[in-house]
């Protein structure tokens, strides 16, 4: 049996049987998730009524962002206190070329030896400290857009991007008994 998919979700109840959920009271951070990803889809005053009915929703948000925030400041703390162990285990090093360069007795040879490795180990140091610069460039690129993600979500529900996706068919959440094939013979 073949069935037509609605372009947006007109009613509150569309959106809970989506959901297949009974109220919006307390939902779960999945369903919440899911609700986020169904809004460009609703007409505007749906998603306005279904925020209104947990308030919650920008608080939830708000909670997203200070954990994203938190678990970025700890991984900041472990790789610096780990950029910081290797870059004093280079520091010994040096330290100790250093003074095997202050021995009188060591050849002319022996000292371009020593100076290469100082500069081997100068290298290393500044390779560590472009890959650290580059982990903080990719850290900081994920940290914007999560919050730009957040602040997507949380923007399209009070409603500055429910107009978004007006032509396109309904995103479709797990049904468990219905066959996905049938569904795309319809569109």
């Amino acid at each position: 049996m073949s069935k037509k998919i609605a372009k947006r979700y007109v009613s509150e109840e569309m959106v809970k049987r989506a959901l297949k959920i009974d109220s919006f009271r307390n939902l779960s951070k999945d369903k919440v998730m899911q609700f986020a990803s169904m809004i460009p889809y609703m007409d505007k005053e749906v998603a306005i009524a279904v925020i209104n009915q947990f308030p919650t929703f920008v608080e939830f948000g708000k909670t997203i962002i200070a954990s994203y925030m938190q678990t970025c400041n700890d991984i900041l703390q472990k790789s610096e206190k780990s950029q910081d162990a290797v870059i004093q285990g280079y520091q010994t090093i040096l330290d100790a070329l250093s003074k095997r360069m202050d021995v009188e007795s060591i050849t002319e040879s022996e000292r371009i030896a020593i100076t290469h490795d100082m500069i081997e180990v100068a290298d290393k140091i500044a390779e560590a400290d472009l890959q650290y610069k580059k982990f903080l460039e990719r850290l900081w690129g994920k940290v914007g857009v999560a919050l730009l993600g957040v602040a997507a979500i949380v923007g399209a529900g009070i409603g500055v991007h429910s107009a978004f996706g007006s032509s396109q068919d309904l995103p479709q959440l797990d049904c468990d008994n219905e066959n996905e094939d049938d569904d795309d013979d319809d569109l």
